[in-house]
């Protein structure tokens, strides 16, 4: 029986149909820490206080999924990630490059042998940080058929440990996209060593059964989502797995539970915010009246307390620096909000 491995992108922000508070991200790794889902995607970072601070919080706070954050074509960019990343239990640097011709020269500028060798040098030196080093091809299914096997076995001679094959048009049947991953199975012998991943665009709503006919032919990780319409459905493709397992393989999740924990997640996702709110998205109304509100007698325990309550886990020294913030506010006016206190 094959083991599939299901890794869950909902907090990406390619899901245009909803916004994610800290908080509420935070909230969803812990439920999918707690289903122990494969691997736990988050975005990388393109603001680095803000998203360092989320990487280094989920990476405390998830003990069994891997946590996996993509790092661009640079060294500056691997250190970056990896600070924020590296006390996660299970941390996974994602190299994600384009291997189609339209987007490598007119999104990334460069030539096709620039990209092999950006590729190769990125995935060797996010390799010096941790042996779980996954490659993403974008727009796989559209790339040169050549280019494309080149840039895998560079990546997986520089150390890469996964290799994930994108559908970003999502204009495939699963009969093809069946027939496209047992070509790259029966082609490339380096992937004998290596899992292969899946990523599917749900845009003819094929995604699922993309994703499945990929597993049947070798697949080993399915990328998926508990709330999104722009890939595969988490439940539905754990719901496929368990039905047919002779055929397919196992994801190991209990259903009762994933079932469960999938509603609690589209309930963060889908639930209505208020308008008002200038940070992170907004903050539904209904959460907004159990957020704490400070006073001047409040003391750093009482703050830390209220900080931990928005979701974050902060550092003592940047707690000292809550605090001190706190007090000049505090010493200001009557009441510490919590919009104030974010």
């Amino acid at each position: 029986m094959n083991r599939i491995r299901l890794s869950d992108r909902t907090m990406k922000r390619s899901n245009a149909d909803f916004s994610l508070t800290f908080r509420e991200k935070l909230d969803i790794a812990k439920l999918l820490d707690q289903l122990q889902i494969d691997v736990i995607e988050l975005d990388g970072i393109e603001s680095k206080k803000r998203d360092s601070l989320l990487i280094r919080s989920v990476s405390s706070s998830v003990k069994n999924s891997v946590v996996a954050v993509p790092v661009e074509l640079s060294n500056e960019s691997v250190d970056l990630v990896w600070n924020a990343l590296r006390e996660a239990a299970c941390p996974r640097l994602q190299v994600v490059a384009p291997t189609s011709t339209v987007q490598m020269e007119y999104l990334c500028h460069k030539k096709p042998e620039a990209m092999l060798a950006a590729i190769e040098q990125t995935v060797a030196y996010c390799k010096t940080f941790t042996e779980n080093v996954e490659f993403i091809a974008e727009d796989a299914t559209r790339s040169d058929e050549d280019f494309l096997l080149r840039a895998i076995r560079r990546a997986i001679g520089a150390g890469a440990t996964t290799v994930t094959v994108c559908d970003d048009a999502g204009n495939m049947l699963f009969d093809e996209f069946g027939a496209f991953t047992e070509k790259l199975k029966s082609t490339l012998p380096e992937l004998d060593g290596v899992c292969l991943g899946i990523s599917c665009c749900n845009q003819l709503a094929m995604a699922d059964a993309c994703s499945v006919a990929a597993a049947q032919k070798g697949a080993g990780e399915l990328k998926t989502a508990a709330c999104s319409g722009n890939t595969a459905s988490l439940l539905s493709v754990a719901k496929i797995l368990f039905a047919r397992t002779d055929s397919v393989g196992s994801s190991g999740l209990r259903l009762t539970e994933l079932q469960r924990t999938v509603n609690r997640i589209c309930d963060i996702c889908r639930t209505e915010r208020s308008g008002g709110s200038p940070f992170d998205d907004g903050v539904r109304g209904k959460e907004a009246a159990a957020l704490p509100v400070l006073t001047a007698l409040d003391d750093r325990t009482r703050v830390e307390e209220a900080v931990r309550a928005l979701g974050y886990s902060l550092s003592e020294e940047d707690i000292s620096k809550v605090f001190s913030s706190f007090e000049r506010i505090a010493g200001k006016k009557e009441k510490v909000d919590e919009r104030e206190l974010e």
